[in-house]
C-alpha cells in the first residue's frame, strides 16, 4: 500500500506542479499569436473566433456560416474565449491554463485506472504517464492554441465516469455524464467519432445479455446527444438551419477502395510506421519515437497473450482497445497528411494505449487484477 500512497501524493500535487512549470515557461507572458495573420494556421483561427465570441456573443458572429471547413475543435473556441474573458486577451494565459489542465488530466487518468492495477504498477503507470505527457505534450503542444489540449482533460474524465458506470450498472448520473463528456470530446476532437461509435455499439451488444440492462448504453447515448448539441444550437443561431458539423473537412480524405494493391501498400505502410514511431518514413526530419514503439508493442502483445492463455479481456479493457483502434483507424485510413499535424495525431491516443501495457504487467504478477 506504500506504493499507492506515494502515487496518491504525486497525483495530488501534479496540477500545481504543472501550473508552476507553465508559469515559468510563459513568463513574461508575451502573446505570440497575432491576428489577423498573413498565413493563418489553426491557432490563429482559434484566436480570431474566440475573440468573436468575447466581443460578439456565443454564436461566433465573425462566422456567419456553419462550422465546416475550419480547424477541428469547435468546443476549443469557447475554452479560449473563457480564458480571455477571465484573465485577459493573451494566448500566454491560455498556455498557463493548459499546463494546469495537463497535470490535472494525468491525475484523473491515474484515479480512473488505479484500482485496475497493482499498487506498484499503478505507481509505475503514473510515472510513465507523467514522462510521456511532459515529453510529447508539455514540450510541444501545451504552448500552442490547439484543441488537443482540451481533449487531454476530457478523455480521463470520460474514462473515470465510464468505469464507475461499469462497476455499478445501477448508477444513473455517471452514465449520463460519461455520455455528455463523450459528446464534448467529439466537439473538441471529432477524430474520435469512430471510437465513440464502437464503444457505444459494444455497450449496446453487451446489454443484450440475459440481464438485458439497457440503462448504461441508453444514458450514454442521451448524454452524448446533449454534449454534441452545442454545435447544432450554434449553427441554428448563426444560419437558421439545423446542421451538425463535427467532421469539418473531408476534401483530403483517402479513398483506399480506389487504390491498386501497390498504391495501398505504398500509402499505408509509411503511415503505419509513422504511427508506430518510425516517423522518418514519412518525414525524414522527424526523430524516431522509441517510447511509442514500446507502448504499441505491449498494446499488441496483451490481447495476444491473453488469447493464448485462453482468458478473456474484461469489458472495460475491450472498450479501451476499441477506443484506441477506432481512433488509429481514422488516422491511418481517413486523414491525408499526418505530417502536417506532426506527432500530435498520435500522441492524442497514447495515454489510453498506455493503460493496457501496465494492465498486462499487473495481470502477470497478480492474476486477481
Amino acid at each position: 500500500m506504500k506504493s499507492r500512497a506515494v502515487a496518491a501524493v504525486i497525483a495530488a500535487i501534479l496540477p500545481l506542479a504543472f501550473l508552476v512549470l507553465g508559469v515559468l515557461r510563459a513568463y513574461p507572458f508575451v502573446d505570440d499569436v497575432s491576428v489577423p495573420a498573413r498565413s493563418p494556421d489553426d491557432w490563429h483561427t482559434y484566436k480570431e473566433l474566440a475573440l468573436s465570441v468575447v466581443h460578439g456573443g456565443l454564436s461566433i458572429p465573425a462566422l456567419t456560416t456553419t462550422y465546416a471547413s475550419l480547424p477541428h475543435g469547435f468546443l476549443y473556441i469557447y475554452f479560449v474565449a473563457l480564458i480571455f474573458v477571465a484573465f485577459g486577451t493573451n494566448s500566454a494565459y491560455v498556455y498557463v491554463a493548459q499546463s494546469f489542465m495537463l497535470g490535472l488530466s494525468i491525475s484523473i487518468m491515474y484515479v480512473a485506472v488505479r484500482r485496475k492495477l497493482t499498487p506498484a504498477n499503478g505507481l509505475a503507470f503514473l510515472l510513465a504517464l507523467i514522462t510521456l505527457m511532459y515529453v510529447d505534450v508539455f514540450r510541444h503542444l501545451t504552448f500552442k492554441l490547439l484543441s488537443e489540449n482540451l481533449y487531454f482533460l476530457l478523455c480521463p474524465v470520460f474514462l473515470l465516469l465510464l468505469f464507475r458506470s461499469l462497476d455499478d450498472e445501477r448508477r444513473r448520473l455517471e452514465p449520463l455524464l460519461a455520455g455528455v463528456t463523450l459528446g464534448l470530446i467529439l466537439l473538441a476532437r471529432p477524430n474520435f467519432t469512430l471510437s465513440a461509435g464502437l464503444v457505444t455499439a459494444v455497450l449496446c451488444i453487451h446489454a443484450t445479455r440475459p440481464a438485458r440492462n439497457y440503462r448504461l448504453p441508453a444514458l450514454l447515448v442521451v448524454g452524448a446527444a446533449i454534449g454534441v448539441s452545442g454545435v447544432v444550437l450554434r449553427n441554428y443561431a448563426a444560419t437558421g438551419h439545423v446542421t451538425i458539423d463535427i467532421v469539418t473537412n473531408t476534401w483530403d480524405w483517402l479513398q483506399p477502395w480506389k487504390m491498386s494493391p501497390a498504391q495501398f501498400v505504398s500509402t499505408y505502410l509509411p503511415r503505419s510506421l509513422f504511427v508506430f514511431g518510425w516517423t522518418s518514413t514519412m518525414a525524414p526530419a522527424y526523430r524516431l519515437r522509441p517510447h511509442w514503439m514500446i507502448i504499441w508493442m505491449v498494446w499488441f502483445a496483451y490481447p495476444i497473450v491473453t488469447l493464448f492463455r485462453r482468458e478473456r479481456l474484461e469489458l472495460w479493457e475491450s472498450l479501451l482497445y476499441l477506443y484506441v483502434a477506432g481512433y488509429i483507424a481514422g488516422v491511418l485510413f481517413i486523414g491525408m497528411d499526418i505530417t502536417s499535424y506532426g506527432g500530435r495525431m498520435v500522441v492524442a491516443i497514447l495515454p489510453v494505449a498506455l493503460v493496457p501495457a501496465f494492465r498486462f504487467l499487473s495481470r502477470q504478477y497478480d492474476p486477481t487484477h
